[in-house]
């Protein structure tokens, strides 16, 4: 079995084929998810092809047909799940801004999959708001 269908074979068992988190994403990018996607994309994408700066300023992934522009939809299978951005690896852990800290996301149906570990929480949440600090100029209370 190749690295590419071990990745499918492990998103398809925790996401079931889901997908949800991929439609009408408001995901932000940093520049290494932005540089990282440019550099390992075997479609020799460019910035514009999968992202736009949004009223904050920030890249934002780009929706086609309601879905994010990566996102197969007929399989429910992210084209480029090895090398995603970052806030797709935390995913359904957010920062809720609102309420200034880490919880997992309602909109997922089967959040209760992920981080059953508190300790693995905690240290999750840790990185995410670190990664919302230092990489996407956020300010975090």
């Amino acid at each position: 079995m190749s690295r590419r269908q071990k990745e499918k074979t492990t998103m398809s068992n925790d996401c079931e084929n889901c997908g949800k988190c991929c439609i009408e994403t408001e995901m932000i990018l940093s520049e290494y998810d932005i540089d990282l996607i440019i550099r390992k994309s075997q479609d020799h994408v460019i910035k514009q092809d999968f992202c736009f700066k949004n009223k904050d300023e920030h890249h934002q992934l780009k929706n086609i047909k309601g879905h994010c522009v990566f996102f197969d939809y007929p399989s429910k299978f992210c084209t480029i799940y090895e090398y995603r951005p970052q806030g797709c690896r935390f995913y359904p852990l957010i920062f809720d801004i609102n309420e200034l800290k880490c919880k997992l996301d309602e909109d997922c149906p089967r959040n209760n999959l992920f981080y059953q570990n508190k300790q693995v929480l905690k240290v999750k949440c840790d990185h995410l708001k670190r990664f919302l600090k230092e990489q996407l100029k956020i300010t975090i209370i």
